[in-house]
């Protein structure tokens, strides 16, 4: 059984590795059209493969998982619209359906960060108080990553083509209250397939900045 178990977990990283992979192959043999739709395509598989190796569902579970999607959705949703959180941005035409210029997609990649980065920090045996600052110290470390590879790509465009400071400091305050909500509610225990996702994520991003 463990055996079993220890297989299904490395086919699916490596599946993971191979769907990151040709993102990346997108981009020189597609358009940024194309790796728009990936990317939304992999936010997407990266959580269906989380979901498949969660233990533990019911429905406080789901609720908390449904209530990450919706806020993170529903921030970008005011950031967009009003500037006032992160700053002035705009999404790109090809992430999917879309809400007040807001692709619903947004939400399920805050969902896919703050589950990755939740239990990499507590596999690596990070704990409270330092479990909230470190997650939204993950996640902010990772959008620094992100934005580059979001304005080259079109996923979304800022003002003036920089990103203000402002965002960083939206995103650390809000994946604290993020992670702050997970850790009260817990809805996550363990999840083996987690922080190989965070990682390949991590690496997708970095690969990307440097080509």
């Amino acid at each position: 059984m463990e055996r079993k178990k220890a297989s299904r977990l490395t086919a699916s990283i490596i599946l993971l590795i191979v769907i990151y992979l040709f993102a990346i192959a997108a981009l020189f043999y597609g358009s940024n059209t194309v790796f728009n739709l990936i990317f939304s395509f992999n936010i997407l598989f990266s959580l269906i493969i989380l979901f498949l190796f969660h233990k533990g569902w019911h429905l406080r579970v789901v609720l908390a998982l449904a209530a990450i999607v919706m806020a993170g959705f529903l921030i970008e949703l005011v950031g967009v619209n009003t500037g006032k959180i992160f700053g002035n941005y705009q999404y790109g035409a090809s992430l999917g359906f879309e809400i007040n210029g807001t692709p619903l997609i947004v939400g399920f990649h805050w969902l896919l960060l703050v589950y990755t980065t939740h239990v990499t920090i507590r596999e690596i045996g990070i704990t409270r108080p330092w479990i909230e600052l470190t997650g939204a110290g993950l996640m902010t470390a990772m959008d620094y990553l992100i934005e580059p590879v979001a304005m080259k790509y079109e996923l979304w465009q800022w003002e003036g083509g920089d990103v203000p400071l402002q965002n960083f400091v939206a995103w650390f305050y809000l994946s604290f209250l993020m992670h702050f909500y997970i850790n009260r509610v817990k809805p996550i225990y363990e999840n083996k397939i987690a922080m190989p996702t965070f990682i390949v994520i991590l690496i997708f991003f970095i690969t990307l900045n440097i080509l």
